[in-house]
């Protein structure tokens, strides 16, 4: 039977609390009323390696800030890098892998974007050592160019990568200078070419490279990075035949940063009280069992609107709208159509790709977070062992949290992170993304989908809670349910673009 329709997250083996109506599942009482960036980089690109013996270490990166200058157009174009670096002195062949963000006008730029790249030493009156076609001469702009696709202000390129169009390799003698700098043009095909400064210098230090004076863009406080790439999302487990809305797809999501914690009570409070001050209106107060107990009882909309209360708390810029000209900040009502600022860094629920992304920790095609089967020390849940061969149990509800009646949160952070670093991915409360749930996975493209035009009739919820059973806390399971209603199982956490 499918028990999708997760108001009620209890199961379905004679649950007292549990009723049966028009083929959704209730639980009387429980469902409620509507009464530029940081340290940016994919793990560095050890290409072929010789001799064994060589131990090719990361010694530190930064993420500098590069502005074009004198551009009338282009009034605020900043680019932020980070650098990982392949070995040098001939040891390993040299790879830098640099990802970064491009802002235009303050909004992520999205299109083909065009780059030069030169390493050059002696930062006054340069001498090139090294540029992407290899033409660049006493630190000029090269000749070619790399189209790089540009994706909310995210690209990403291995210099030196020569299965790149107009890309040579760098030589390993560029490291033999004591002051390497990194030198960049950019063109967004309408402006023209313009010199990214100020260059930002690079060092050579045992066999990595390191951002010699440049200023860290620091990870949100409670935040961690979900780096960009591609995944297998959807149910990768045969024996999984429950599962039939979720067939594998290969889906790419820029990178984002994600709240390491659910929403505590404490925390959707403290913006809940500022926000109803200040102009805001919420059809659920929010509730938890205790102060660093994630909130719960919040319908999709409360949280739509307390992500933008956050930003604004925070001087981010609002993510939601109720117009689609992005002009009337979405504040009050339950409107059924809202419209998302894509490029706002502010703070905003995780679109359903995101979010699965960011519950796999970096694993592929297993049932959790950490692997293929669950107990009740690695997440919050209703153990049934009777009923799945992955859940080890025990059976009920977790001991460790019974204390204190119901409902059996748990405190968040509880159990070990996954991957990422992230707590509660599985279990203790299920949590709201922003799409609207629909098949197949990938709409409108697989690149940063955000799920199917709406209006449809029902948000998409993850993770599984505390009183649901272990198949709802698997990373390719779906939940829904109807956008206005709030539930003892609902909470959610927050993303923010970079």
């Amino acid at each position: 039977m499918n028990r999708r329709f997760v108001v009620a997250p209890a199961s379905s083996r004679g649950d007292p609390h549990r009723q049966e109506a028009g083929g959704h599942y209730r639980v009387p009482g429980r469902a409620g009323t509507k009464a530029s960036q940081t340290s940016l980089f994919n793990v560095p690109q050890w290409l072929g390696l010789q001799g064994g013996s060589i131990c090719a270490t990361l010694a530190a990166i930064q993420s500098p800030i590069m502005t074009i200058v004198n551009i009338p157009v282009l009034r605020t174009l900043v680019l932020s890098v980070a650098l990982a670096a392949a070995s040098v002195f001939g040891q390993v062949p040299g790879i830098i892998s640099h990802q970064g963000k491009i802002t235009v006008g303050g909004n992520s730029f999205t299109d083909t974007g065009y780059f030069k790249f030169a390493l050059v030493h002696t930062n006054v009156s340069a001498i090139t050592d090294w540029s992407n076609d290899g033409t660049s001469t006493a630190g000029g702009e090269p000749t070619a160019a790399v189209s790089l696709a540009v994706s909310r202000g995210i690209f990403s390129v291995n210099l030196g990568d020569t299965t790149l169009a107009n890309m040579t390799t760098i030589p390993a003698s560029v490291f033999a200078n004591s002051a390497v700098y990194l030198r960049v043009w950019f063109n967004d095909g309408t402006t023209g070419w313009s010199q990214l400064t100020p260059d930002r210098r690079i060092t050579s230090v045992g066999y990595a490279l390191k951002a010699a004076s440049a200023d860290a863009v620091a990870t949100p406080p409670g935040m961690v990075l979900i780096p960009a790439g591609a995944f297998t999302m959807g149910n990768s487990i045969a024996a999984d035949t429950d599962i039939t809305d979720a067939a594998t797809n290969t889906v790419t999501v820029s990178a984002f940063y994600m709240d390491v914690n659910l929403v505590t009570l404490s925390q959707w409070q403290s913006v809940y009280y500022w926000a109803t001050n200040h102009g805001y209106g919420f059809v659920n107060a929010g509730a938890g069992k205790a102060a660093n107990n994630p909130v719960q009882t919040v319908d999709w909309y409360d949280c739509v609107k307390w992500c933008n209360v956050r930003s604004q708390q925070a001087g981010k810029p609002p993510v939601y709208f109720t117009d689609a000209e992005l002009t009337k900040v979405y504040t009050n009502g339950e409107p059924t159509t809202l419209y998302p600022n894509w490029a706002a860094s502010g703070y905003r629920l995780p679109t359903e790709a995101e979010w699965e992304k960011a519950a796999r920790g970096g694993l592929s095609g297993q049932r959790f977070p950490w692997g293929n089967v669950i107990n009740q020390n690695l997440a919050n849940y209703e153990g049934y062992t009777n009923g799945y061969t992955y859940d080890l149990g025990p059976n009920g509800s977790n001991p460790a949290f019974t204390n204190g009646g119901y409902p059996y949160t748990s405190p968040v952070g509880s159990f070990a992170a996954n991957g990422y670093g992230l707590n509660d991915m599985a279990g203790n409360v299920l949590e709201w993304c922003w799409d609207w749930y629909g098949t197949p996975y990938g709409q409108p493209t697989t690149t940063n989908p955000t799920g199917p035009a709406g209006p449809l009739g029902y948000r998409v919820l993850r993770g599984g809670n505390w009183d649901g059973d272990a198949d709802y806390a698997r990373c390719a399971y779906r939940g829904l349910n109807y956008p206005g209603d709030a539930g003892y199982g609902f909470g959610f956490r927050c993303v923010r673009g970079l």
